[in-house]
């Protein structure tokens, strides 16, 4: 959008610019909707882009304010024509990527330029200058001189061969040359000791010429002119040479001799262009990481209001999906404070533009462990509390906080109103947003709610556990996960039933106590009533009770096919943007259709370190009773609590997991569909890894963030046994979250929260984002060796089994149980066969009788 919104409101009046052009900002989404991507779709050889106008007007339709297009609404809906024309400004001539053209007169001067006149007179002017008589003064008497000159008769050689071998064949072959007559020796140069010259003069030319430069600007070239210059070199005057040669120079050289040799003296003895700043705190340890200036993440930006941020810690942070530099954290008290609360659990809005103030508080009921905007309407947010709760946030009445030009200019429109000039007290608090719905306590978990995610907006789940067509394509149901043993999945639509059922008095008296807020509120409904469409028990395979999830991930389903309009036209409001939810009815089973190519397998991580596979769909028994199925397969390969599940962004059968015990933690990298265990188990790192993420532009890299605020970069195709780069003193604290952004593709971030309630954000250097030539082929098969390298262990492991003479200690084992007395025996074994080496020896020094 314009850089100054009020200089939108005509045609062409921005400052900087010439009539009938508007500067834009463009983000990528607008880009890649209107097929106009930076560097790619237009270019500095093409800049030209033609936009439908019914397509912008669909554009602001559905995405209203936060619609790029949306400043200029007025001027799109009075242009004439059909077609504007968008062109693409890489140099940043009127300060934006982009400039729109407004009107049909500036769109046929820039698409059809006039062609200049050749100016006839100038070329006419012209005169070919006449050279001059060339007068001799002698030089050529030196170049006489200097000239080679033969001074002996040139040596002639003759070469001949006998007749009788004109037109024999011939063969080369390999001989010593001492073996033949005729063979040649090489005489090879060497230097006589005995002969020595000593050069005492040198004769050597030396030409005083004007030194050859070459240089280059900006300028916009139109045609070609013919030009020539003639001038003649400044010379001083006699009265002039007279004052250069005054005592007053020669005074001046005598007084900065001395400091000029010591100059030149101090650059011999040390580098006088060293940056000092840059190397300011390498050779020291104990530096804060403010002055530690790394060599590969760079710090952009921090994060931090002292009101909020103080005695809290980060559990949970995401990038907002559709406003560039805008981020969320969540806060939550640390388990170790036991003082009263200054301010309550929250979720926090930052944006680029000011670093150390927030821009918008959501207010949680308890702390929030997790939060996921919605993917289909990002002004919604769900998260997951400390005591077991679901909130849902709307948001979409605050979200011109979160733009710096919009809310400059509602500062500004406010200050005109102000008379007793609190304007700025006012506008330095962040208005908080209170929850639209919240389940009540009865139907929530019954332990903190750990993860939470949506569903894709193509499917969605009935009461049955069966998925089936979303027609509306609106993301509308989640799931949610507890170390209480279960998945939940809930629906934020209106019940078929109606809006309430059954009321008591007491629900009356707290829905009248809220009406001061929920009039707007489209999840009103929900208030209190809001309760899971199907929960899931994941029942453990080897004992009584059920699994502890703490961490899960979906297969990423997608469709192509995917009607932005329909969102409008459900709700039956064209001119809305985002649906209306309190008008949104969950269908009935009836005349819906099922989708048997949805993949409803999941990965869950558990409190213990397992890693589950198995099926969330619902399966009826012979009594016709649904019923959670039993896992598929479970693995320990984490010695405790997974904190990690992440799908690969190129390879969706890719995860990654990862979990950290005591100083000592691992990674594995599975492969969905392979049952037998990871394909790739990394060695046990040091340290606690508290968080891992892949990397959005290389399908090979991904960063691990530690307990002792260190980053690992680890890449799976050069080394699988160490990180390619540690990154120390990125923070003082433990590093609690780490998520990566692309914001264009010459500036990638990566975000990285701690326990001191710090969000710092650090440039990606080139070398982790640029991906090598076929680095995601490369990296398919890497994955397809790894896979048939464990289905090949496997079978040596079953050879051996069956080679292995059979004994009364290996029929008592059971090789399926993890943790076989196989082992141990052995470990006994070696053991006793240490004490008695160690009482032999004793015996034979004489320390024992």
């Amino acid at each position: 959008m314009p850089s100054n919104p009020s200089s939108t409101n005509s045609a062409g009046s921005g400052p900087g610019h010439p009539e009938g052009i508007i500067p834009m900002v463009l983000t990528s989404a607008t880009q890649q909707h209107f097929g106009c991507v930076a560097d790619e779709d237009v270019t500095g050889e093409n800049p030209y882009k033609l936009l439908k106008k019914d397509d912008i007007l669909e554009d602001m339709k559905t995405k209203a304010a936060v619609s790029d297009f949306s400043p200029v609404k007025q001027i799109i809906l009075d242009y004439p024509e059909s077609e504007l024309l968008l062109v693409f400004d890489r140099d940043f001539i009127y300060g934006q990527l982009f400039y729109l053209v407004v009107t049909p007169e500036a769109k046929e001067r820039i698409l059809n330029p006039p062609e200049p006149e050749p100016e006839e007179d100038l070329v006419n002017e012209i005169k070919t200058p006449e050279p001059k008589e060339w007068i001799s003064l002698g030089s050529e008497k030196e170049i006489d001189e200097e000239s080679v000159k033969e001074t002996r008769g040139k040596l002639m050689y003759m070469f001949s061969r006998a007749r009788s071998d004109f037109g024999m064949p011939v063969s080369f072959l390999d001989r010593n040359v001492t073996d033949a007559k005729d063979g040649n020796l090489e005489c090879v140069s060497y230097q006589d000791r005995r002969f020595n010259i000593k050069l005492l003069q040198r004769d050597c030319g030396v030409q005083a010429i004007p030194i050859l430069q070459s240089s280059s600007a900006q300028t916009q070239w139109k045609y070609m002119r013919n030009n020539c210059t003639q001038y003649t070199p400044g010379e001083l005057s006699r009265s002039e040479k007279e004052k250069t040669t005054q005592p007053s120079l020669s005074d001046f050289c005598n007084a900065v001799t001395n400091r000029v040799l010591h100059a030149l003296q101090q650059e011999e003895i040390m580098n006088v262009f060293r940056d000092d700043w840059m190397a300011l705190g390498k050779e020291t340890e104990d530096v804060d990481w403010s002055g530690k200036v790394s060599d590969a993440l760079m710090l952009n930006q921090a994060f931090s209001d002292p009101r909020y941020s103080q005695d809290k810690e980060i559990s949970c942070m995401h990038w907002h999906p559709t406003i560039q530099n805008v981020i969320a954290v969540a806060m939550t008290e640390k388990k170790q404070q036991n003082l009263i609360r200054s301010t309550g659990p929250l979720i926090v809005f930052y944006s680029f533009s000011d670093p150390t103030h927030v821009k918008i508080l959501l207010e949680c009921p308890d702390d929030i462990l997790a939060f996921e905007f919605c993917p289909s309407d990002p002004n919604i947010i769900v998260g997951g509390c400390l005591n077991g709760q679901v909130v849902l946030w709307e948001i979409s009445a605050y979200v011109v906080h979160l733009h710096p030009a919009q809310h400059g200019h509602h500062k500004h429109e406010s200050l005109k109103t102000d008379m007793l000039g609190l304007e700025d007290k006012k506008h330095s608090k962040a208005p908080l947003v209170r929850y639209s719905a919240m389940s009540g306590v009865e139907n929530s978990h019954k332990a903190p709610v750990t993860d939470v995610h949506w569903l894709s907006q193509t499917f969605e789940v009935t009461a049955q556990g069966i998925p089936v067509e979303n027609k509306s394509n609106i993301s509308v149901q989640l799931i949610t996960c507890s170390p209480d043993g279960s998945l939940m999945f809930w629906d934020i639509r209106m019940p078929k039933q109606g809006r309430q059922t059954a009321p008591d008095k007491k629900q009356n008296d707290l829905e009248s106590q809220m009406a001061n807020y929920s009039d707007n509120n489209p999840f009103k409904h929900l208030e209190r009533t809001w309760k899971p469409l199907i929960m899931v028990p994941l029942v453990n395979m080897e004992r009584n009770g059920d699994y502890a999830p703490i961490r899960f991930s979906l297969y990423p389903y997608t469709n192509n096919i995917i009607n932005s309009t329909t969102i409008s036209e459900n709700v039956g409001d064209g001119s809305a943007v985002s649906a209306d939810y309190s008008q949104l009815q969950m269908p009935s089973a009836k005349g819906q259709t099922p989708l048997p190519d949805i993949n409803t397998m999941i990965y869950i991580g558990t409190q213990d370190g397992e890693i589950v596979y198995t099926d969330w769909k619902m399966e009826r028994n012979d009594l016709d009773q649904l019923l959670s199925p039993k896992p598929l397969h479970f693995f320990r390969i984490h010695p405790c609590l997974v904190n990690t599940i992440e799908r690969s962004p190129f390879f969706k059968d890719i995860v990654l997991t990862g979990t950290s015990l005591f100083g000592s933690s691992n990674i594995a990298i599975w492969k969905e569909g392979v049952l037998d265990g990871p394909i790739i188990l990394l060695p046990s790192l040091e340290g606690l890894c508290t968080s891992a993420c892949w990397s959005l532009t290389r399908p090979a890299v991904f960063f691990v963030g530690k307990g002792d605020g260190k980053i690992e970069v680890w890449n799976i195709l050069e080394n699988t046994g160490e990180a390619v780069h540690v990154q120390e003193h990125m923070t003082n604290g433990k590093i609690t979250c780490i998520k990566p952004w692309t914001v264009s593709s010459k500036q990638h971030f990566l975000a990285v929260a701690d326990d001191l309630g710090i969000v710092r954000v650090f440039q990606i250097p080139p070398v982790f984002y640029t991906a090598s030539r076929n680095e995601k082929l490369n990296v398919g098969k890497c994955i397809d060796q790894q896979q048939e390298r464990l289905i090949d262990l496997l079978k040596r492991q079953e050879v051996w089994q069956n080679q292995t003479p059979g004994s009364e200690d290996h029929k008592e084992v059971d090789p399926e149980k993890p943790g076989t007395p196989t082992e141990e025996q052995d470990d006994m074994k070696e053991y006793d066969d240490f004490l008695v080496l160690e009482e032999s020896i004793l015996k034979s020094m004489g320390f024992t009788p």
